[in-house]
Parts: C-alpha cells; sequence; structure tokens
C-alpha cells in the first residue's frame, strides 16, 4: 500500500463532498415560514449560513419555537434526503485515500445530528476517523478552532495535513490552522476565488486532487 502525499486529509462537506445548500436552505424555510414574515426566502436563509442549523433557526424564530421549528427541520433533512447529491468523483476520491490508509476527518459548521443523518445514508458513516461539527465549536471557519480540535484527536502534523474546502472561509481556516489547504472548484462557492484567500492547491474536479493526493496510483 502506498502512502498518500499528506498523512491526514479534512473535508468540508456542504459544497465540498455534497451538493446540498440549496435543499438545505428550503427545509429550514419550510420549517420556518409559518413563523416569519413573508419577507424570509429561502435567498435570506442562505444568507444566514455558517452556524449550525439550530441557530439559524433560533435567529428566525426565537428560543421559544426553536425545538418545534428545529424538528420539523429534520424531519423533511431526513424524509427528503435524496435531494442532497454527491458531486461527481467524491465517492471515488474517498475510496481511493481509504485504500491508501490515508485518516480522513470532516470539518463542517452543520448539526452533528444532520451529519450523521447524511453520513448513514450515504454509507460514509466508517470513513472518518473524526468528525468535527459546528455543534463541537463555539467559533466557526475562518476560525480554526474545529481544525485544530482534528489535528489534537489524530495526532498529525500541521505539515502533512490537507483540508479541501469550497469557500474562501475554508481555504482561511487552514491557513489559520497553519496547514495547507485545497479549494474544491466544483463546489457551490465556485465563484468566490479571490485573492485575499488563495490556496495552496486549486481542485477543478475531484480526479484532480486524486492526482495530488495519490500521485503513485
Amino acid at each position: 500500500m502506498n502512502k498518500t502525499a499528506f498523512d491526514l486529509v479534512i473535508f468540508d462537506m456542504d459544497g465540498t463532498l455534497v451538493d446540498s445548500m440549496d435543499c438545505l436552505a428550503d427545509w429550514i424555510h419550510r420549517a420556518i415560514k409559518d413563523h416569519c414574515p413573508d419577507t424570509v426566502t429561502p435567498a435570506t436563509v442562505t444568507a444566514a449560513f455558517g452556524p449550525t442549523e439550530e441557530q439559524i433557526i433560533e435567529r428566525f424564530v426565537g428560543p421559544e419555537l426553536l425545538k418545534s421549528c428545529l424538528e420539523r427541520y429534520y424531519n423533511l433533512y431526513e424524509s427528503e434526503h435524496e435531494r442532497v447529491y454527491v458531486y461527481p468523483g467524491i465517492n471515488e476520491l474517498l475510496r481511493e485515500l481509504k485504500r491508501k490508509g490515508t485518516p480522513m476527518a470532516l470539518c463542517t459548521g452543520k448539526s452533528r445530528r444532520a451529519v450523521e443523518i447524511s453520513l448513514k445514508r450515504l454509507e460514509w458513516d466508517s470513513l472518518f476517523q473524526t468528525i468535527i461539527t459546528g455543534d463541537d465549536t463555539s467559533r466557526f471557519k475562518p476560525d480554526p478552532e474545529g481544525i485544530n480540535k482534528i489535528l489534537s484527536q489524530v495526532k498529525a502534523e500541521k505539515s502533512r495535513t490537507l483540508f479541501i474546502g469550497d469557500s474562501p472561509a475554508d481555504t482561511a481556516a487552514a491557513k489559520n490552522a497553519g496547514i495547507f489547504s485545497g479549494r474544491a472548484l466544483w463546489g457551490i462557492a465556485t465563484s468566490a476565488l479571490d485573492t485575499t484567500s488563495v490556496p495552496t492547491y486549486i481542485f477543478t474536479e475531484p480526479r484532480s486532487a486524486i492526482a495530488i493526493l495519490s500521485p503513485n496510483q
């Protein structure tokens, strides 16, 4: 078994592994819309992305309605999960890293409950050595808190760790943690490649990531 170029590869989830932003906004909006003015739309919800779903929902409906709206959201998340779309080539990338014995971790701002639903449905529940969700941190990317928690749990060297994400916040979080970064241009934030958060690597498709991570297939 040949080793990959890195001893640990950390992935963001939404917009990187799966195309889910539109359905997440739709589910949250449907969960809260009866308690919000008509000016609150799926686009309004998308603009609030960053914290966990619980924090987003509470921002719109307050603590009194939080529990019922949150349960409505999770019911939609689970019953309509087929709308969560795995980007082409992602399963091949994950399988290749697993075949090479490269530890993988997940660093996402979404809730642990949602992550666990997705991992089970996608049959990824045994892939990641460590998973840090928005429930596990008090600060969000570009703060490196989530990445640093992963590094402390896996005991990986920063010089041998790569974080792949689709947004400038992901790139900045990797830089702030002192690790390498890869920008996934197939994700939701493809238009957000800017000069303020230049990644170490730019991946136009998962296959191009394989070429870097596993050069001697």
